[in-house]
């Protein structure tokens, strides 16, 4: 029979700095350039099934989708910044894309209106009580097992 007695954590910053490191990774790689692209190119999960006219009275051709003009998709990833010091690391998207009038509508998208539903394209990295059974919750466990195996291969 083993009996585990102790345990000790050595070279405490060198765990941090790869935990650190694992997440900017993730936010970086998964989340801005794939997870977004997935989210935006998913022409069947964000249907739109309504005709679209134009200002200038033209109806669009082909399907409306979530990523239309690709305005919004643009403000999202052109947006991504990351900071990180000692204590914490932060990624920060701000869906600012504005319409003809000026006006922001990533909200408007994201939550419906009166005239179409939602399409939430951030709960699966927004909403923390389904993050982890979710693909960026699985990235980043992902993520950090290989940063961590690769701490003890050393």
């Amino acid at each position: 029979m083993l009996t585990i007695t102790s345990a000790k954590i050595t070279n405490k910053r060198k765990l941090e700095k790869a935990i650190l490191q694992a997440f900017e990774q993730w936010a970086e790689k998964d989340i801005n350039e794939d997870h977004w692209e997935a989210q935006f190119q998913d022409m069947d999960r964000w249907d739109w099934p309504n005709e679209t006219r134009r200002r200038n009275g033209a109806l669009v051709e082909s399907p409306r989708d979530i990523y239309d003009l690709g305005k919004l998709y643009r403000s999202g990833v052109e947006s991504y910044k990351f900071f990180k010091d000692t204590k914490r690391a932060e990624a920060h998207w701000h869906w600012d894309a504005t319409n003809s009038s000026g006006q922001e509508y990533a909200h408007y998208v994201h939550y419906g209106t009166r005239f179409m539903d939602g399409r939430p394209f951030t709960d699966d990295i927004g909403l923390a009580s389904s993050f982890w059974e979710k693909d960026p919750g699985q990235a980043l466990k992902m993520q950090m097992e290989t940063t961590l195996a690769g701490l003890n291969a050393r």
